[in-house]
């Protein structure tokens, strides 16, 4: 049965050596944390132990646009694109993503490090002080600073700690 949709538009991808190999863009997508992302296949021989034989299979992935090339004169219009969906943002998701930045001195009033903590610790400084709440970018900027942690009661550390 002849499908209704149009053929892939052939695109390069680039290996990690610096190879071009020639495969079929399927798809573009819109990630959260890495842009535009495409969806591309090629074709491979591969084993068939039962028959002992090799026949050609399509294997897809996810890649970037470092990894693929656009073709001179193939056009892409008829390539599937999901763009991200931009969605505002609820009470409870800010709320998640708000942290605060302590800072910590020593008897002399001597700025001695910074702690972070989730916006709704109970050891987070409670006053306007320490600069109030922040995104998570500001908190991890935070955490670069010389002898800042994060909070282990309230979890910051396993939050923040991997992205840190």
């Amino acid at each position: 049965m002849p499908s209704s949709l149009p053929p892939s538009p052939p695109v390069l991808v680039v290996l990690p050596d610096g190879q071009e190999l020639r495969g079929l863009l399927h798809a573009r997508g819109q990630f959260p944390q890495g842009g535009w992302m495409y969806w591309v296949g090629l074709a491979m021989w591969a084993d068939v132990p039962e028959t002992e034989a090799v026949e050609p299979r399509e294997y897809r992935g996810w890649l970037t646009a470092d990894q693929t090339r656009p073709l001179p004169g193939v056009s892409y219009a008829a390539v599937p694109t999901h763009p991200l969906k931009r969605e505002e943002p609820t009470v409870e998701a800010a709320d998640r993503w708000a942290w605060k930045v302590q800072v910590t001195t020593d008897r002399e009033g001597r700025r001695r490090g910074l702690v972070v903590h989730v916006w709704d610790c109970p050891e987070a400084p409670t006053d306007a002080a320490d600069g109030g709440e922040v995104d998570v970018f500001t908190a991890l900027e935070a955490l670069r600073s010389p002898g800042a942690v994060a909070c282990s009661e309230c979890g910051a550390d396993v939050h923040l700690g991997p992205l840190a």
